[in-house]
C-alpha cells in the first residue's frame, strides 16, 4: 500500500514517528517537550479525511517548514523526526479510546502530558512506544482488541 491508496474517508489515525536523536522543542502553550530516541505514536482524528490530514503532516515532515498549527506540527519540523507508519480506522472517531488504550498499555508511556489533548479530557494523545517489535503491530493489535479493523501504511521507505 502506498500513500495514494490512503483513505479519503474520515476517521481516526495513529501516526508512528521515529526519533533518531534526542529532541527538545518548545510546543506552543505546552512549553518544552523533550523526546529521546525511539518510536512515538500520535493519535488524531481526520474529520476532513485521513489522506488530507495525514498528507498535511507528511508535508511538514518533508519540507521541515510550514504553518505550525497543532502541537504535533512543532515536532514534525525537527530534522530528527521521520514518519514510520500510519494506522487508521475509517469512519470511526475513536481517538479518545485509542489514546486511553495506549495510556493503559504496559509497552507505552506518555510522551508529554496534554499533547494533542487540549480540547478533551485525555491525559495525552502522544506516547512513547517501549517495544522491541514493529511499533505498527503494537498499535494495530490494540485497535483490533477494541473491535475495529485497522489499516496499516508503512512509510519508513519514503
Amino acid at each position: 500500500m502506498d500513500f495514494n491508496e490512503l483513505s479519503v474517508e474520515r476517521g481516526t489515525y495513529v501516526l508512528i514517528l521515529k526519533v533518531s536523536a534526542p529532541v527538545s522543542v518548545k510546543v506552543a502553550s505546552l512549553g518544552w517537550v523533550t523526546l529521546s530516541e525511539g518510536y512515538y505514536a500520535y493519535v488524531g482524528s481526520a474529520k476532513v479525511g485521513v489522506k488530507t490530514r495525514v498528507g498535511r503532516h507528511l508535508r511538514l515532515v518533508r519540507l521541515k517548514t510550514g504553518k505550525l498549527r497543532w502541537h504535533l506540527d512543532y515536532i514534525l519540523v525537527n530534522n530528527s523526526v521521520e514518519p514510520y507508519s500510519i494506522i487508521y480506522v475509517n469512519e470511526s472517531f475513536i481517538e479518545h479510546e485509542v489514546a486511553q488504550a495506549l495510556l493503559e498499555c504496559r509497552d507505552t508511556e506518555v510522551a508529554a502530558r496534554g499533547f494533542g489533548s487540549s480540547d478533551c479530557n485525555c491525559v495525552s494523545h502522544f506516547f512513547k512506544l517501549k517495544t522491541n517489535q514493529d511499533p505498527s503491530l503494537l498499535v494495530a493489535s490494540l485497535i483490533r482488541r477494541m473491535g475495529y479493523t485497522p489499516c496499516v501504511l508503512r512509510l519508513n521507505s519514503m
